[in-house]
Order: C-alpha cells, then sequence, then structure tokens
C-alpha cells in the first residue's frame, strides 16, 4: 500500500503541476471519443438490423415448402418467443367477369411481429391495427386496377368468396416474398381451408415468424440448423436480399472506418505525452536513485502511477462516452422510424481496452528508459542513456496494428488503414528530413524573428521530425474523415440517383421487345435495353457433381440448390468490376460469376463449370470474377456466359426502369397491353437502402465531431512536444534583450512551416487512402478533391500556428528568471 500511496501522491501533483495533464486529457478524450463511437455504432447497428428486421416481419423466419413440423413450434413457445406465420401462393382471383394471377397470403392474428401493415386511404398511408377479419381481404391498389373494382366488392378465391375491405399499401415482408411482383390479397388464415387451394403440388410457402430477446433467437436459429431438411430454409433480411445486404455492409464499413480514424488520433496524442512526459521525469529519477531507489522500485512506482492514471481516465472517459451518447440519440432521433434502442456494456469494455493499450503501448518503452538513469545526471546532464526508439517504434506499431486489426473486423479494412498509416508516417518522416536538411539552405529572409525561426526548424531535427509525423497523422485522419463524410457519401449518394429503376420487366419474349421500348417512347419514358435471360440449373464444378448437402453454410446450400438465370454478352454492366481474370469473348467459351456465388460455393477462376439447360449441358471454364454493385437496382447476373456459348438459346429478356410514383398506371397498361410480362415493383426495397443511406450520412456526421475534438488534443499534444525547450528558449532571448514581437514571429515562422509541410503531407495521404477505400472497401468510383491539397496545406499552417497560441502566451508571460530556475 506504500508504494501505491506514493504512486497516487505524485500523480495528484503532477496533475495540479501539469506534468500529467496532457497526457490525461489526451487519454481522457481518445477514451470518451472511442465509447462514444463505440456506443453510437452499437445503437444505430441495433436500430438498422431492427428496422432491416421489419422486412421480415420478424427476427426469424423458417421458410418451408411443407407443413412447419410441430417439433419447431414447440420448441419455439418452450424458449418463450413470440410466434406468428404466413402462408403464401400464387392463384387466381375471380369476379364475376375477370379473373387475374395473384400471390395470396393468408397470416396470423399475430401478423407481423415486427414493422406494420399499411393501408391506404386516399394520398395518405395509416398504420393498421389489426388484420383482415374473417371473410375480408385487402389487395393492392394493382389488383383493383387490373380486375376495375372499388372497395366493398366481392372477390372469389378458390370456393371462399372475399370482400374487399381496404388498399393495401404496405407489408413489411411484401418486398422478400418470392411472388412480390404480382398483385397481392391478404386474408385471415382462419379463411384459408374454406377455399380449398391447399392440394398435393401446390406451390405454397409456409412462414414460420419469430420474435424475441436476440440471445434467445441466436439460440433458436443453432437449435434449428441441424435440424432443416430439403425444402427448409432460415431467412434473415441479409441472406434474402442482396441489395439490402450490400447496403448494410457498406454502412458497417462507413462507421467501422470512422472509429478507425479515432484510433489513430488517440495513438498519437498518447505517443506525444507519454515522450514529454518521461524527459520531464528525467532529474526527479536521477535524484531518486541518488536517494537509495532501486531501478526495479522507479519502474514500479511510475508503473503504479500508469495504472491510477488509467483507472480515473478511463473512468472519466467512459462516464463523458456514456453521457455524449444521450445527446447522440437525441440528434438522430429524426432520422429514424424507433428511438435508439440502449447500448450494450461491450464498448464501454471496448473503450477501457483501447485507453490501456494505447496508455502502455506507448508508454512503456519510454518508461523503460528511466532504468539506465544514473544519479550522476544531478551533476552531470550528459549522464542520460539513449532512448530507446527502436523498441518504441516497435511496441508502439504491434500495438496500433492490434488495435486496427480489432476494430476493422476485416482484413481488407485492416489492410486499408494499417497500409495509409505506414505511408502516411514514412511520408512525412522523409519529407521531415527534407525540410530538415534544406531549411539552412534557403534565402534568409529580411525579418530577424522569421530567419530565427527557420533556423529553430533545422535546430531541433529531432523534435522537428517528431512534431511533422504527429501533425500529419493528426490532420491525416481529420482530413480522411473529410473525404469520407464528403466524396464517398457523395459517390454512394449519387450511385443511388433519384431515378435509380423501381420496376423490373421480366418474361419479354424477343418479338415484344421493340413494340415495348416503342412503348416506353410514347409514354414520354426513356428506352432501355433488354438483357437475354435463360434458366439453367448448376450441375458441376470444377468436373464434380454438385451436391447441396455437402455444404454446411445454409445459404451456400440454397444457392447450390437453386435454379440460376444466366445470361450472355461480353462487355461488363456500368455497376460491375472485373476482381479476377480476364474479359469474356465471343470466339471463346467461358463464364463470368459473381465473386460472392464463387466464394460461397468455392469456385475458383479456371474451374469448368456445367449448367443443365432444358435437359442440355453446356460446359465452359469460369474466364473472370466480379464483383457487382446489387444496390443499383440495375438487371445483374450471378453468372454471364459468352456469346457464343448461349446466344443460341431460346430466352426471354429482362429490363429494369424508373417510374414515377404518379404515373403507375403506365405498368398496369403494360399488363393489359402483353398480358404474358410481369412487372416486378422494387420500390419497398429501394426506399430501405435509400432509409440506410439517409442514416449512415447521420452517423458519420456525428462521428466526425466527436473524431475532430480527438484531433484538437493530437494538435496540441504535438505543440507541446516542445514545449519546455521553448519556454527556455524564450527566457534566454527575453534575458538578452528580444522583443515579445520578434519572439511572436520566430515562433509563428517555424509552426506555419512545419503545420503547412504536414498538412500538405495530410491531404496528399488522405485523398489517396480516400481514393483506395472507394474503390477496393466500398466499390464505388474514386472521386479525387484536388482542392484539399491546398487546402490541407493552410489548414495545417493555421492548425498548428493556432494550436500553439495558449502554450505561446503562457511562455511570453513567465518572467525569464522563473524559466531559467
Amino acid at each position: 500500500m506504500k508504494g501505491w500511496s506514493l504512486a497516487w501522491r505524485w500523480l495528484k501533483r503532477d496533475l495540479a503541476g501539469g506534468e500529467l495533464t496532457v497526457m490525461a486529457i489526451a487519454l481522457v478524450v481518445a477514451i470518451a471519443a472511442m465509447s462514444s463511437v463505440g456506443f453510437l455504432t452499437d445503437r444505430v447497428k441495433q436500430v438498422l438490423q431492427s428496422q432491416a428486421d421489419q422486412l421480415l416481419a420478424a427476427d426469424l423466419v423458417i421458410n418451408s415448402s411443407q407443413a412447419i413440423p410441430d417439433e419447431f413450434i414447440r420448441e419455439a413457445d418452450r424458449r418463450g418467443l413470440r410466434r406468428g406465420a404466413t402462408t403464401i401462393f400464387p392463384s387466381m382471383a375471380q369476379t364475376e367477369s375477370r379473373a387475374q394471377m395473384i400471390t395470396a397470403k393468408a397470416v396470423s392474428d399475430s401478423y407481423p411481429l415486427r414493422g406494420q401493415v399499411k393501408l391506404r386511404q386516399g394520398a395518405v398511408e395509416i398504420p393498421a391495427s389489426h388484420i383482415p377479419r374473417p371473410g375480408t381481404a385487402w389487395a393492392d391498389q394493382r389488383l383493383y386496377d387490373t380486375l376495375g373494382l372499388q372497395a366493398g366488392a366481392t372477390l372469389q378465391l378458390g370456393e371462399r368468396k372475399l370482400v374487399l375491405a381496404g388498399v393495401l399499401a404496405r407489408e413489411p415482408d411484401g418486398a422478400m416474398d418470392l411472388y412480390n411482383f404480382v398483385p397481392r390479397l391478404m386474408f385471415n388464415e382462419a379463411d384459408l381451408p374454406a377455399t380449398q387451394l391447399i392440394r398435393p403440388g401446390s406451390r405454397i410457402r409456409y412462414r414460420l415468424l419469430l420474435a424475441g430477446a436476440p440471445a434467445e433467437i441466436a439460440a433458436m436459429r443453432d437449435w434449428l440448423k441441424p435440424r432443416l431438411k430439403l425444402g427448409q430454409r432460415l431467412e434473415s433480411v441479409q441472406e434474402a436480399r442482396p441489395e439490402i445486404k450490400a447496403s448494410l455492409d457498406r454502412a458497417e464499413r462507413f462507421l467501422r472506418l470512422s472509429a478507425l480514424i479515432s484510433v489513430f488520433l488517440a495513438a498519437a496524442a498518447i505517443a506525444l505525452a507519454a515522450r514529454r512526459y518521461v524527459e520531464r521525469h528525467l532529474d526527479a529519477v536521477a535524484l531518486l536513485r541518488t536517494l537509495g531507489q532501486t531501478q526495479r522500485d522507479i519502474v514500479a512506482l511510475f508503473l503504479r502511477q500508469y495504472a491510477l492514471l488509467a483507472l480515473v481516465s478511463i473512468s472519466i472517459g467512459v462516464a463523458a462516452g456514456w453521457l455524449a451518447q444521450f445527446a447522440l440519440a437525441h440528434l438522430l432521433a429524426g432520422f429514424f422510424d424507433s428511438a435508439l434502442p440502449p447500448a450494450g456494456p461491450l464498448p464501454a469494455l471496448a473503450g477501457a481496452g483501447v485507453g490501456i493499450t494505447l496508455l502502455f503501448g506507448f508508454c512503456l518503452p519510454p518508461l523503460l528508459r528511466l532504468r539506465g538513469i544514473s544519479p550522476l545526471r544531478v551533476i552531470r546532464r550528459d549522464a542520460t542513456p539513449p532512448g530507446n526508439a527502436p523498441l518504441a517504434t516497435l511496441l508502439g506499431v504491434a500495438t496500433l496494428a492490434g488495435l486496427i486489426s480489432w476494430q476493422a473486423g476485416e482484413t481488407t479494412l485492416a489492410l486499408l488503414a494499417l497500409g495509409g498509416l505506414a505511408g502516411t508516417v514514412g511520408l512525412a518522416a522523409l519529407a521531415a528530413w527534407c525540410l530538415v536538411w534544406i531549411t539552412p539552405r534557403l534565402p534568409l529572409p529580411a525579418s530577424v524573428g522569421w530567419r530565427f525561426g527557420l533556423a529553430n526548424v533545422a535546430r531541433r531535427r529531432g523534435l522537428s521530425v517528431a512534431q511533422i509525423v504527429a501533425l500529419s497523422l493528426g490532420l491525416m485522419a481529420m482530413m480522411l474523415l473529410t473525404v469520407v463524410r464528403n466524396d464517398l457519401l457523395a459517390a454512394w449518394n449519387s450511385s443511388l440517383p433519384a431515378d435509380a429503376p423501381n420496376r423490373f420487366i421480366i418474361n419479354i419474349q424477343p418479338e415484344q421487345r421493340a413494340a415495348l421500348a416503342a412503348g416506353f417512347q410514347a409514354d414520354g419514358l426513356p428506352a432501355h435495353s433488354f438483357a437475354p435471360m435463360i434458366r439453367a440449373r448448376l450441375t458441376a464444378i470444377a468436373g464434380k457433381p454438385l451436391d447441396p448437402s455437402k455444404y454446411r453454410d445454409e445459404q451456400a446450400k440454397r444457392l447450390a440448390e437453386r435454379e440460376f438465370n444466366l445470361s450472355w454478352g461480353e462487355s461488363l454492366r456500368s455497376d460491375n468490376r472485373m476482381v479476377a481474370g480476364t474479359a469474356l469473348r465471343d470466339d471463346q467459351p467461358g463464364w463470368s460469376v459473381e465473386e460472392g456465388l464463387a466464394k460461397s460455393l468455392g469456385i475458383k477462376l479456371g474451374d469448368q463449370l456445367s449448367f443443365d439447360i432444358a435437359g442440355t449441358g453446356y460446359t465452359a471454364p469460369v474466364r473472370n470474377l466480379r464483383k457487382v454493385g446489387w444496390d443499383s437496382f440495375r438487371v445483374n447476373f450471378f453468372v454471364v456466359g459468352s456469346s457464343s456459348l448461349l446466344r443460341d438459346q431460346p430466352a426471354s429478356y429482362v429490363t429494369s426502369f424508373y417510374l414515377p410514383e404518379n404515373r403507375a398506371q403506365f405498368a398496369t397498361g403494360l399488363s393489359r397491353q402483353f398480358p404474358n410480362l410481369t412487372v416486378v415493383d422494387v420500390s419497398v426495397i429501394l426506399a430501405e437502402v435509400r432509409s440506410v443511406l439517409d442514416r449512415v450520412l447521420a452517423a458519420v456526421e456525428v462521428v466526425f465531431v466527436f473524431s475532430l475534438a480527438a484531433g484538437v488534443a493530437v494538435l496540441y499534444a504535438a505543440t507541446l512536444a516542445t514545449h519546455d525547450e521553448r519556454k527556455q528558449e524564450v527566457a534566454i532571448l527575453r534575458t538578452l534583450g528580444a522583443s515579445r514581437r520578434m519572439i511572436g514571429q520566430a515562433v509563428s515562422a517555424e509552426l506555419l512551416l512545419v503545420g503547412g509541410l504536414a498538412g500538405l503531407l495530410a491531404a496528399a495521404a488522405a485523398l489517396a487512402m480516400g481514393a483506395l477505400a472507394a474503390t477496393q472497401l466500398f466499390s464505388l468510383p474514386a472521386t479525387i478533391s484536388w482542392w484539399l491539397l491546398p487546402g490541407g496545406l493552410v489548414m495545417g499552417a493555421l492548425a498548428a500556428r493556432f494550436a500553439a497560441a495558449p502554450l505561446l502566451n503562457r511562455v511570453l508571460r513567465t518572467p525569464p528568471l522563473r524559466a531559467l530556475r
């Protein structure tokens, strides 16, 4: 206890006297920033997932071609999960004079478990308070228009007559259903037996909807997986819709990148503060050695002090982060359909872990230098051991690499962050040494103050290099956030323009393309291209017959069982990017495969793929792998063949187009003019993707504020690195008669030169990392804002000068005699 008591007294003294103030502030800001980002990310991810789950109308869905086994229902009840059910099938709805193919959906009383069913009343959508009563049904506007119906009309469904009691505007899981492209009818499951439509061979999908606590849902999922049989599968929003999955993945990467930037800033601030702290304790340690303290005792004393500092800083930092999240929740409340859920404890633990790791990872190497302090330093300043820069660098790099890998969660993001950090440090160090070398050779300015300031850059070589590197890291992180916030998010927004396709037309026959294009032109809609489409089943990979049962992953098994829509053509679509291989050629049979499908099914470049098309086998090698922008909502395919391989096959065609809401009758007219066509409405999915984008924009804006706060701490710590030496220097100059104005000019010249170079380097690094992040991480076009280069130079110069203003004023106000003593 005696050692801890002494450490506590030293800690209070150093905090009061300014010895540990900078390190404490830097650590608190870092922990507060990390925990705040963690709390925010956790809450945003929860609400994004919750609202994404509304597309399922549940937390977990079992989709089956046969009636749901009683065993599954009993297990769900035993675990206390809420459950509901839907039965979905295609059928014919009839009036006295007309008939229409529809998607019929029978729902239980508890439907939906997540989200809301909405009915249309005039131009307004209102939430439904209950499902259709027995004997009634709700139909969407397409069915009303197609059959010329009014509210209260009677519709025949099988052997059951149903009264239309409402206009169905939106179902939570409507976008997820296989048959969502035809008019829809929702009715009470109590009326299902009376329809007499459930017979052997019917194309029916039974869906058991489950909702409950996340832990219980996860346990139920684990229990179900080994018990699923052929024709049964688990659904999640990510697995069901590649467009939604792409947007959620991109949103998560944006938030993780923002959190990694805070790690950069925290590391730079702690490293600078630790170096200054140890430098200021060399004399105190030498005095302790003369009083009989051993090296072990001294290191133990400082380790206890660090532990107490960590405890205090973590408590304050986590508390500040926890309080800040309530303000964040208030700011973000308007961007979500529901309140942000409470954050879990993991972000607090993660923030504490980051703080401890940064503190000891960057403070331990300078601390070990104290072990070699000789008592002779009390009378001889040269009796000081050299610094252990290689050890400090190695341990710091290892610490930061571990933290980045932990926060990144994926290899690509971790490599981008580590590569960007290493490149920035290397470039900044090289440029700093060049500046130190060239400064004495520059023409001398007329002003004595500016001449002295420029000379200081070369005279303090090590400190100048350290300042430039630290300032470059801090400014690069903040500028990268600017690039992310502006350029990358703008690129994402532009990838989903206001006129993004919200309708698909499938089953277009070759002879109908000209008439369909003329119909678009007659209605003032832009002409669209038609992509050929052939139904096929994958039968072999690399010469081995495909066996779906050998895949452990549920999604891979489902992909192996499904039929594929193949297309052909050599040119890549605008939202596709080749990631491996060579382009398809007309004179060379081959396949182009989407990289996600290839990864799930174990398909490699050069593998022979065999497809069965109407009983005929087609085998060719995989020529390339593609990354597909599913959230572009354009026509895309998992597998594309070369023209020579497939163009002689009979095919239907598909196209996508944007239809304004006030032109909905155009789609109805198409169905009447071309009865064989199927018009698929994906506006619900498109709206959800736009909603994800809006929420990510808001989240990154808030994260940007916290990273700015951490960046200020880095700038302050960087300017503080030379504070002690500058104070002595100013005292000597003032003793020799230098005016405050001349000293201010000297310091300003030095800081403007160092800060300007750091800002320019930071801007270049931020632009390079932003371009790499756009193309490699977010699959977006790289946009380079060249204005950031001159802007970075000015920003760096001003940031370095104004960050040092409080310290400079304090130094100038300190009497020379006190400084010299």
